[in-house]
């Protein structure tokens, strides 16, 4: 896979280090901390990733070299920490959800939005539902259970795309889109008056609201599009609470897509090119060869 020029996304996984640390050999390195005695060893774990560290007297655990004595080992990690570090390897497809806020102005100022990398789908039939995990607070949560109603916007494997989706993961007040500087806007969509067999559909007294939906404002003809393409859904009666995550369900009422969905040949002439962005290891990634 090819990496995206990218930092971290912001509040997904953060790996907060209060030293800095001088490498010694391929897995082990040495630093020392203001008031400090002690000097530490760090070893790598798993990933190469994340550090722990401990401490041991030069006296007593070290040699004539400095180095620290064989039968040192570091601490064990939790467990959550473990499986934390260990899915950094597996690839998350990355969408943006958006919505609106019926208790809001008639106005973009309503418009919610947020980044997720838990999107999937549950079931094809007999209708659509797809799925995606939501961590509480969030504005765009609450605005999506009040209006019953959200797009899915999955992203193209591109620098300004990825740029996007990291705005999104900071908070709906911190976006450059609703400021006027970024390359993207919200366009009012129209939502589709849909009734289904899954229970997803109810009974409204007015008029929804239009839906926050994500254009660029300007295209390059050799660039792919930024939204290969976006699901309208209505939110599925089942949703579950799991400590500080809502497990969020939705029903597929459209599919607005930029390419063909004839089916057939489709599948053999696709390439890693028409993949969708990823994110893994704190990094935004462009799938690569086919195996």
């Amino acid at each position: 896979m090819k990496l995206l020029p990218s930092p971290r996304l912001a509040g997904r996984i953060a790996d907060p280090s209060g030293f800095r640390c001088t490498y010694t050999s391929a897995t082990q390195f040495s630093c020392h901390l203001p008031r400090c005695s002690l000097r530490r060893t760090v070893f790598s774990d798993v990933t190469g990733s994340r550090t722990s560290t401990r401490c041991f007297s030069s006296s007593r655990h070290s040699n004539g070299n400095n180095q620290p004595s064989a039968n040192t080992e570091p601490p064990s990690l939790s467990l959550p920490d473990q499986v934390r570090l260990l899915m950094r390897r597996v690839p998350y497809p990355v969408a943006i959800i958006t919505s609106t806020d019926p208790s809001g102005p008639n106005s973009p100022r309503a418009f919610r939005g947020m980044t997720v990398s838990s999107f999937n789908t549950v079931t094809l039939h007999p209708d659509p539902v797809v799925s995606f995990n939501v961590r509480h607070p969030s504005e765009t949560l609450a605005a999506l259970q009040s209006s019953g109603r959200f797009l899915i916007h999955l992203l193209a494997a591109d620098a300004a795309p990825a740029s996007l989706a990291r705005d999104f993961s900071r908070g709906n007040h911190n976006l450059s889109l609703v400021s006027g500087e970024s390359d993207f806007e919200f366009v009012p969509h129209t939502p589709t008056t849909s009734t289904d067999g899954s229970g997803a559909s109810r009974a409204e007294t007015s008029e929804p609201r239009p839906l926050p939906l994500l254009r660029q404002k300007t295209t390059n003809s050799h660039s792919p599009p930024a939204f290969p393409f976006i699901f309208e859904c209505l939110l599925h009666p089942q949703n579950v609470t799991v400590a500080d995550h809502t497990i969020v369900v939705g029903t597929v009422v459209r599919a607005l897509s930029s390419t063909s969905c004839s089916g057939g040949s489709e599948a053999q002439t696709a390439s890693a090119d028409d993949l969708c962005l990823t994110y893994a290891n704190t990094h935004f990634w462009k799938m690569g060869e086919e195996i």
